[in-house]
């Protein structure tokens, strides 16, 4: 065996393998303690406006939400908007927090979510909603007038002529026509008097239609139509007249001079007035007037008997 490699072992035997023997019998005495934190996410902030579904009539729409009031402190929030950063750097607060878009947004459907950014590099997510923005006015579009055929439309004024005039003899005349779907209808009608004012929804298909509950009295008419969307975009139509004429009444002609009219003879003679019947009770003491209304209705039987006698006997 080369001399190198002898040394070499002995070294080993006696240098380095002792140390490595200890270690083996008690472990614990070469062994360091380490502590570690682990951090858990924020709190998921809590959307509140636009809300979930909602139809808006702003392009530039404030977005509120609820910070997180967790354990874990967040260092800020992010505005999430079709699925893409819009706004960084949104400040903490224990208050509800508002942000807004940087730009304006277009029509149509959009998503928004908040983003909460908390100590090192966590972050949660809030839930994802989604809204409409609609900034058009609906149109309205009159095509039937207490039974005539009629096109008044809000998109081209000059369909309404000034004064515009209707008239009917109906007494609950029906308004129709068409306007955005789920708009709400109002239509009021104004007289001297009285304002009827009515209100329906627009189905489906853009179609409505409104008839007052009860018969107007005659008289003009000025009429209102406007059309409101789910946004909160009114349109109001320019006013027309509807004339509610009267009815003439039917008017039955006496004869003139009017014929005699003959009453017939009673089977029996002429009733004889109460003078005459006092007057066959001479012996009729003046003391007995507080008897009076009893003799009367005493002397009215007796006649009547005597007339149901007379009557048998004829």
């Amino acid at each position: 065996m080369p001399k190198k490699l002898i040394i070499t072992v002995i070294i080993f035997i006696t240098i380095i393998l002792p140390p490595l023997a200890a270690g083996v019998e008690n472990p614990q005495s070469t062994s360091t303690a380490v502590t570690a934190t682990v951090l858990g996410e924020p709190d998921t902030p809590v959307l509140i406006s636009p809300a979930n579904n909602a139809t808006i009539s702003s392009s530039a729409p404030i977005f509120i939400f609820n910070p997180s009031l967790g354990a874990v402190y967040v260092t800020h929030y992010q505005l999430w908007l079709d699925g893409n950063l819009n706004t960084n750097n949104i400040g903490n607060s224990t208050l509800t927090i508002t942000a807004n878009a940087l730009t304006a947004l277009t029509e149509g459907q959009h998503t928004w979510m908040i983003k909460a950014l908390g100590e090192y590099g966590t972050s949660r997510n809030s839930a994802t909603w989604t809204f409409t923005i609609d900034t058009t006015a609906p149109l309205i579009l009159i095509n039937q007038v207490a039974g005539q055929e009629t096109s008044l439309s809000s998109l081209d004024l000059t369909t309404i002529p000034a004064n515009l005039t209707f008239s009917t003899k109906q007494r609950q005349p029906i308004i129709s026509g068409q306007s955005e779907a789920n708009a709400r209808i109002t239509l009021i009608l104004t007289n001297d008097s009285t304002t009827t004012t009515l209100t329906t929804t627009a189905l489906a298909d853009h179609t409505f239609s409104l008839r007052p509950d009860y018969n107007l009295n005659p008289g003009v008419y000025s009429v209102t139509v406007i059309s409101a969307d789910l946004a909160g975009n009114t349109t109001t139509l320019p006013e027309f007249t509807v004339i509610i004429a009267s009815v003439p009444r039917l008017t039955i002609s006496l004869p003139s001079p009017l014929p005699t009219i003959t009453i017939p003879q009673l089977p029996f003679g002429p009733m004889p007035k109460l003078p005459e019947i006092f007057t066959a009770w001479p012996f009729l003491p003046a003391c007995s007037f507080p008897l009076l209304p009893w003799l009367i209705i005493l002397i009215l039987i007796l006649y009547i008997l005597y007339l149901r006698r007379r009557l048998k006997k004829d």
